[in-house]
């Protein structure tokens, strides 16, 4: 009898051992190992959402243009003008008359010019917001918006008026212009010069 109490007894003590030993091991292993954390598939950025200090915007086509537009490639015509805030604001038009695809990026150089082709004063200034791509597939148009000050708003001195006979066109990135018929009262100096926009998709309409 004594014998089994004795068994019994030192089975308790070893019960008691382990317990203590699974207790503070747990206790050890949280305060010196960090938890286990499964990856997780990390999400990429593209090109286009990489942080850029001077981003530049660009207009989406389906069209397949591998070159720059050039001036034999386009025609030139003239949008509907309408009237704001004491100036005229006039669509200039640029049409792919080619038989594939090409693009358009930047400003436009525009001036006016006399019956005898000489140009009167100073060219347009470049304005507007930031320039973008345009892809013309053929027969596909793209504008730039002039803006042209009346010249009653400035005193004779300042805007130097004249009344043009054509518009000429260099579109961006081309060293060849068209011009095309245009009759206007403009200022020839730098106080009262147009201002043109960078080109955009459509006719402007």
């Amino acid at each position: 009898m004594q014998a089994r109490i004795v068994v019994l007894s030192l089975l308790a003590l070893v019960v008691a051992g382990c317990s203590s030993s699974s207790s503070g091991g747990g206790s050890n292993n949280a305060a010196s190992t960090p938890p286990v954390q499964t990856p997780t598939a990390s999400a990429s950025i593209s090109p286009s959402e990489t942080p850029s200090s001077s981003p530049t915007p660009s207009f989406s086509s389906t069209v397949k243009a591998s070159h720059r537009c050039l001036t034999s490639q386009l025609a030139l015509s003239i949008g509907q003008g309408q009237g704001a805030a004491g100036s005229t604001i006039v669509p200039v038009v640029l049409t792919n008359k080619g038989s594939d695809g090409c693009t358009l990026f930047g400003h436009p150089g525009v001036s006016f010019l006399d019956a005898n082709g000489n140009q009167l004063g100073v060219g347009a200034v470049f304005s507007g917001n930031e320039p973008a791509t345009v892809t013309l597939a053929p027969k596909g148009s793209a504008n730039a918006q002039v803006q042209i000050p009346n010249p009653g708003n400035f005193s004779p001195a300042d805007c130097h008026p004249a009344t043009s006979s054509r518009l000429r066109v260099y579109p961006p990135g081309n060293r060849a212009s068209l011009t095309i018929a245009y009759s206007e009262s403009v200022c020839t100096s730098k106080q009262g010069a147009a201002m043109v926009s960078p080109v955009t998709p459509g006719a402007g309409d």
